[in-house]
C-alpha cells in the first residue's frame, strides 16, 4: 500500500485514501504467448479455453465471445432463439425512489420499510425479492454480489446477522445451515445460547 500511495499521485490528485474501506491483491496468471488464447480444448469437445486475457480484456471481451461462438458453430449447430426474452424487470431499490415511490412501495409490502443494511439503504423487502426471484440467492455472498449489503463501510458487522436470519427464514433452513458462500462454508458452527 505504502507505494499506491507514493506513486498514485503521479496520476491523481486529492484521492481520499482515509476513505479506504477495503484494499485488494489477486493473481492474473499470464503465459508467455503475446496473444490472448481463445480455442477448443483437443479431446475435450466443446470446451473453449479463454486464457491470457489481459488488458483489454473487458474491452475485447464482446468480440471475444462472438469469436468463441463462431468456434462452437463449426462442430455444432447452433440456433438463435428469436423468442428469447433477455430482458428483466429492474427490482425495486428504495434508495433510489423518490418519497412518493418509496411510500407506494412500503404500502404495498411493509418489508421495504425495514433497513437491514443502513450503509448502503437496502431494505428487508429488498432481501427477500432477491430471494425469491428465479435464479435467486441462496448465500450471504450471492446477496452481497446482487444488492450490496456487506459493501458498505461497516463491511457486514451491522447487517450480516440480519441477512443471515432472513436467509434462514426465507430458504425454511436452520441459520446453522446458511453459507456464506458454496458449500462448506456455514457462517455459523453451533448455538451458544438457548
Amino acid at each position: 500500500l505504502a507505494y499506491v500511495r507514493n506513486n498514485i499521485a503521479k496520476t491523481l490528485k486529492n484521492i481520499p485514501l482515509n476513505r479506504s474501506i477495503r484494499t485488494f491483491a489477486g493473481n492474473r496468471p499470464t503465459t508467455t504467448s503475446p496473444d490472448f488464447i481463445i480455442e477448443e480444448v483437443e479431446g475435450a469437445p466443446h470446451f473453449i479455453d479463454a486464457a491470457s486475457i489481459e488488458s483489454p480484456g473487458i474491452a475485447s471481451s464482446p468480440a471475444i465471445a462472438d469469436y468463441i461462438i463462431e468456434i462452437l458453430s463449426r462442430s455444432m449447430k447452433l440456433e438463435r432463439n428469436e423468442n428469447a426474452d433477455m430482458s428483466r424487470k429492474k427490482p425495486p431499490i428504495i434508495a433510489e425512489m423518490t418519497p412518493e415511490e418509496r411510500q407506494a412501495q412500503i404500502a404495498a409490502d411493509p418489508a421495504f420499510a425495514k433497513i437491514i443494511c443502513r450503509c448502503n439503504q437496502i431494505s428487508e423487502g429488498e432481501i427477500v425479492a432477491c430471494i425469491r426471484k428465479p435464479c435467486g440467492a441462496r448465500s450471504v455472498k450471492g446477496i452481497r454480489k446482487r444488492l450490496g449489503p456487506g459493501m458498505g463501510r461497516c463491511q457486514g458487522g451491522f447487517c450480516e446477522p440480519k441477512v443471515v436470519q432472513i436467509l434462514a427464514r426465507e430458504l425454511g433452513i436452520s441459520p446453522l445451515e446458511v453459507l456464506y458462500d458454496g458449500t462448506g462454508s456455514n457462517i455459523l458452527q453451533s448455538e451458544n445460547r438457548i
